[in-house]
């Protein structure tokens, strides 16, 4: 959980240096627990079409789905076969025939518009790091599903835009996808801008793609070995001493 550390925020960061004006935060699993809304929506869809659900069943949709959107990253399928391909793949093995996939999607996408989940910690964090910069959801994900969850949601108060790849025509890690987002907020100093998420192949290889700085949130705490990461934290607090001049941190704590 996210918990303000003693010393207030404020006081601790006054005779700091800010190093960062904008924040750009991934959503799904830096800011929303994409892994408890997919559970929750694909149960539901599963129950709605009278297909027994299990968690084994929902571990093997989770993997073609997360197949099918590395395959979007690297251009090899698009996002609107994406959505039909990966129930398609999920049913035919498990035997199911003769259900409209695309009927299938569209319940989905509604179920998880409306399982607008965050992370622990993640309201208090936003809150607090919008006290400092102008924050901006940038995501890969599903219109209606992104919408839907983003304006339902307890932090929408303390984001200035969501920019969502499939209404820009861009996608992370495409350097376009950032060239929008900072021809829209009107950045003049890149170095000014820093990316959060927790994707090194969209995220980080995109903020690299970008030419800006990049810090990777892993929730299970798990650090990787990467030259896109200029920073990694799995504490939120800790982003803090990224964004002003902490000399004393360590890129990879």
């Amino acid at each position: 959980m996210f918990m303000i550390r003693m010393v207030d925020l404020l006081s601790k960061y006054v005779s700091r240096k800010r190093r960062f004006d904008i924040v750009l935060l991934d959503a799904d699993e830096t800011i929303f627990d994409f892994i408890r809304a997919e559970a929750h929506s694909f149960k539901q869809t599963l129950e709605s079409f009278c297909v027994e659900y299990t968690d084994e069943r929902l571990k093997r949709y989770s993997a073609i789905n997360l197949s099918f959107w590395k395959a979007l990253e690297r251009g090899e399928v698009t996002r609107k076969r994406l959505q039909t391909l990966r129930f398609e793949q999920f049913f035919k093995e498990i035997g199911v025939n003769d259900i409209d996939c695309d009927a299938v999607n569209d319940t989905y996408l509604t179920n998880l518009s409306n399982s607008s989940f965050l992370i622990d910690g993640a309201k208090e964090f936003v809150k607090e790091l919008s006290k400092y910069a102008k924050l901006y959801l940038a995501t890969n994900g599903l219109t209606k599903a992104q919408n839907g969850r983003f304006y339902q949601s307890e932090i929408k108060d303390y984001i200035e835009d969501i920019f969502i790849s499939e209404q820009i025509g861009f996608k992370k890690p495409d350097k376009e996808y950032f060239d929008y987002i900072f021809n829209k907020i009107g950045v003049t100093d890149k170095s000014r801008v820093i990316m959060v998420g927790d994707s090194i192949t969209s995220d980080m290889q995109g903020g690299k793609n970008a030419g800006i700085t990049t810090c990777l949130y892993s929730r299970s705490g798990e650090l990787v070995d990467s030259d896109l990461c200029d920073y990694q934290i799995s504490d939120y607090n800790d982003f803090f001493d990224i964004l002003f001049d902490t000399e004393s941190y360590d890129k990879n704590t």
